[in-house]
């Protein structure tokens, strides 16, 4: 006899994408937290948040090679992509918040996006910025093919 078992009930469930988020103030972490939760994502699907705090970098380079999204600092990702904890080219997805406040190609954040597109065939990031309203009621976002939109605060996918 051959032996055909089948391998379904031991495959895997697919790896979630890599998708980071910069930029999101603590008020707007808790936010996106908690209505992620009351619409019911199961609390292994929810954002990491990735600080200071979040361990040394073993730590993380294990987590993101889990993939998931991560909320997490420019200045901890920058670290990590250029010591090799993170590599763009595992990256899925980028998401760049409060975009007025990143100044021109100097800031932290213009130099992430250039690492993740260099090492990319495609990249896909977008960016949400208030356009300097404090309460974000006319938010505009940018996204990788250039276009740009608005619409009431939020999060916009690329």
């Amino acid at each position: 006899t051959s032996n055909s078992s089948s391998n379904s009930s031991s495959k895997k469930p697919p790896k979630p994408p890599l998708v980071f988020v910069l930029n999101l103030r603590e008020n707007e972490r808790r936010v996106l937290l908690s209505t992620l939760v009351g619409w019911g994502t199961p609390p292994d699907e929810l954002p990491r948040i990735v600080t200071n705090e979040s361990g040394q970098a073993n730590e993380r380079a294990a987590l993101y090679a889990r993939g998931g999204v991560f909320v997490i600092t420019s200045r901890i990702l920058i670290v990590d992509l250029l010591t090799g904890v993170a590599s763009a080219r595992d990256i899925e997805g980028m998401l760049v918040a409060h975009a007025e406040r990143v100044c021109g190609e100097k800031s932290t954040e213009a130099f992430i996006l250039r690492i993740f597109k260099s090492q990319k065939h495609y990249a896909s990031f977008g960016a949400t910025t208030t356009g300097g309203s404090s309460d974000g009621s006319n938010a505009n976002y940018a996204n990788s093919n250039g276009s740009i939109g608005s619409g009431r605060g939020g999060f916009v996918k690329a």
